[in-house]
């Protein structure tokens, strides 16, 4: 059975929607992972991640902070992290409070130059088959997610 075969066969009612809509996330997210891997084959993609979300941290960009943006504890974002600097595309050095810095590299700034048409062509392809309102929608809707997730965060420390 195809996925979208299977996706369909749980459009009957809103339980099943919300269901399918749950499982599509993660499949989603193994889809994207492994054709990216395709894409780019010097760094993984959460490693490609790290450096994204490292870029769009307000300084200063700490384990930590860069941990709390992606979703992930800090020991996931330093095990990333180590990886990349290994590769040479970051910098770790000591922060304020024991805390440790991520510094991107010149390398990771070409990295990105080198990579950004054919990131930028992923981008069209995977949106290609959306209007510009339903991008805006979409990305309406994602922040409801979040704000839902939040919710489960929270009941997941209370139980």
């Amino acid at each position: 059975m195809k996925m979208n075969e299977m996706y369909e066969s749980f459009g009957d009612c809103t339980e099943n929607r919300i269901k399918a809509i749950f499982a599509s996330i993660f499949i989603l997210q193994n889809r994207m992972q492994t054709a990216g891997e395709k894409l780019q084959t010097q760094i993984s993609m959460k490693q490609w991640l790290l450096l994204a979300m490292t870029a769009s941290c307000p300084e200063p960009r700490t384990l930590t902070s860069v941990g709390s943006l992606m979703g992930c504890s800090r020991q996931n974002i330093k095990k990333l992290a180590s990886a990349l600097e290994k590769k040479g595309f970051v910098r770790l050095a000591a922060g304020e409070k024991n805390s440790v810095i991520i510094e991107l590299t010149e390398q990771a700034g070409e990295y990105a130059q080198q990579m950004g048409e054919r990131h930028s062509q992923t981008l069209k392809l995977l949106f290609s088959q959306f209007s510009e309102e339903e991008i805006f929608q979409l990305f309406r809707l994602y922040g409801k997610l979040y704000a839902g997730m939040e919710k489960i965060e929270k009941y997941a420390e209370e139980i």
